[in-house]
């Protein structure tokens, strides 16, 4: 039983902040699609497929060049200290953010590489190598 509940937690925790993810981005899509697709149909008599899409990706793109750069990461942190006070942003976006950040490739302490681990209690186990 304690195993069905640990899994279930741990599934939960790793599920849950991922569907947000991945359900903001399709909303977020979803919604920049909706207001430049008029404005490019008027512009360009045709309409653009994607247009969300790309717009996204060149608004992260700005996004993480500005901050990458030492004004721009004070202003992210700046933001972020203030958006964290906010008990739904809070819930929702630490652990995003953290998760993200374990599978960063800059991460110096992110996860490394997929291990398999011998436990004298549970047998095999899956673990992540944070360092060498």
């Amino acid at each position: 039983m304690q195993w069905f509940r640990r899994s279930l937690l741990a599934g939960f925790f790793v599920t849950v902040p991922l569907i947000v993810s991945v359900v903001s981005l399709i909303w977020l899509f979803q919604w920049i699609d909706g207001l430049m697709g008029p404005r490019l149909v008027r512009w360009l008599g045709q309409e653009v497929p994607g247009v969300g899409l790309l717009a996204t990706i060149a608004g992260m793109l700005i996004v993480g060049a500005i901050a990458t750069n030492v004004l721009g990461r004070r202003l992210v942190e700046r933001a972020e200290k203030s958006l964290m006070r906010v008990p739904i942003f809070k819930t929702v976006y630490a652990p995003v953010k953290q998760l993200l950040l374990a599978f960063s490739p800059d991460n110096e302490y992110g996860f490394k590489r997929v291990v398999i681990v011998e436990d004298p209690e549970r047998g095999f186990v899956l673990g992540f190598l944070t360092k060498e």
